[in-house]
């Protein structure tokens, strides 16, 4: 059963983030401990994939096109 529920821990090993927090945190603009924190990202689906998008720029970051595939996806959580 572990293997199963190994997909829904964190595995991420590089993080998606806006370039212009990154460039605002790494010249020391903000007060926040890590750019984690500074960052605020909307996360979601649209008509062809997924968008992550800057709310504190109003910001495409990236935009990933599914060329009308259709990706497995596992919602599940661990409580």
């Amino acid at each position: 059963m572990g293997g199963l529920l190994e997909v829904l821990q964190n595995g991420i090993e590089q993080n998606i983030i806006c370039s212009k927090c990154e460039t605002e945190f790494l010249l020391g603009s903000t007060d926040s401990r890590s750019l984690q924190d500074y960052s605020r990202l909307d996360i979601g689906f649209t008509s062809i994939g997924v968008q992550v998008w800057c709310r504190r720029h109003d910001a495409n970051v990236v935009h990933i096109d599914f060329a009308d595939q259709k990706p497995t996806a596992d919602f599940r959580c661990i409580e």
